[in-house]
């Protein structure tokens, strides 16, 4: 992972993400791009300029705040291999966040989680499900609400074993596994008997590349909900990351009928790792 993308709104939330970004990333050699993105929506930091261009009002805060933001992380990150741009964007942020994968070859994005109810933001926030939905060539990484840097020793990977792996598509949970020598704890919720052929043959395969890294195999009880499994194993286990992969129709619509991702999102306090599938 070469490239980081980091979106802010210059909130404390948002200022943590980027601070967690640069520890996951300690040591290796990496840029992170750091971006507003401003639109009509966008409340004015200051007091309205009488006779200014609100648009030129909204840049020259925009431009302030990441001065901001970048003397701020500078102060506290002193990474010789690390690399801070910072760049302005006026539209919509998830659709402005894929344009910038492709631009700008980014291989992870790190938001902060700014859900405040569940009414407000499906998900954790609806900036992150709609960052989600639109980053499809990139994982997107969300941070709760100013937690602490905690290597990532346990990841719980959650699967249904319906669809295939492949070494792209576990890219992002290997490199992060290989960096802290972190033990992967794949979870399945049992909503069967038994696996079908399909499942076994993609469970095989998913153990074959999980072989470098200490693993293990885990089936939980439905229980009331697939959230309530979800957030019992990451409370057991005591998981520092969850990881998941967004297979189209079926993560974000399919389980969100429950709604999985609403509840597992509100109910967790540590990063949770969105892979998108085909990435």
């Amino acid at each position: 992972m070469k490239n980081i993308l980091v979106p802010t709104d210059f909130s404390n939330n948002a200022y943590n993400a980027l601070f967690h970004a640069t520890q996951l990333m300690q040591g290796e050699a990496c840029t992170f791009y750091i971006l507003n993105v401003y639109n009509g929506f966008t409340p004015l930091r200051g007091k309205r300029i009488p006779n200014k261009d609100l648009e030129e009002q909204w840049r020259e805060e925009s431009l302030e705040g990441l001065l901001k933001v970048s003397h701020r992380i500078k102060l506290v990150e002193t990474d010789p291999k690390h690399v801070f741009k910072t760049f302005i964007r006026k539209g919509d942020l998830a659709i402005t966040v894929s344009e910038t994968v492709a631009e700008k070859e980014i291989d992870l994005v790190v938001m902060g989680n700014s859900g405040r109810s569940e009414i407000d933001a499906i998900f954790m926030g609806s900036s992150a499900l709609d960052t989600i939905d639109k980053a499809k060539k990139c994982p997107v990484m969300t941070i709760p609400k100013q937690i602490d840097f905690e290597p990532p020793k346990d990841i719980a990977f959650v699967t249904d074993y319906h669809n295939s792996y492949d070494a792209g598509l576990l890219q992002p949970l290997r490199f992060i596994a290989k960096r802290y020598g972190s033990k992967i704890r794949v979870m399945h919720i049992n909503e069967e008997e038994v696996l079908d052929r399909h499942q076994a043959m993609n469970r095989s395969i998913l153990q074959e590349y999980l072989l470098p890294f200490e693993h293990t195999f885990h089936w939980m009880p439905l229980l009331k909900s697939k959230a309530t499994a979800i957030n019992i194993f990451l409370e057991e286990l005591e998981i520092d990351l969850l990881a998941m992969v967004n297979y189209e129709h079926s993560f974000l619509e399919r389980w969100t009928r429950e709604p999985v991702i609403k509840r597992v999102g509100f109910n967790n306090n540590i990063p949770f790792l969105v892979i998108p599938y085909g990435n």
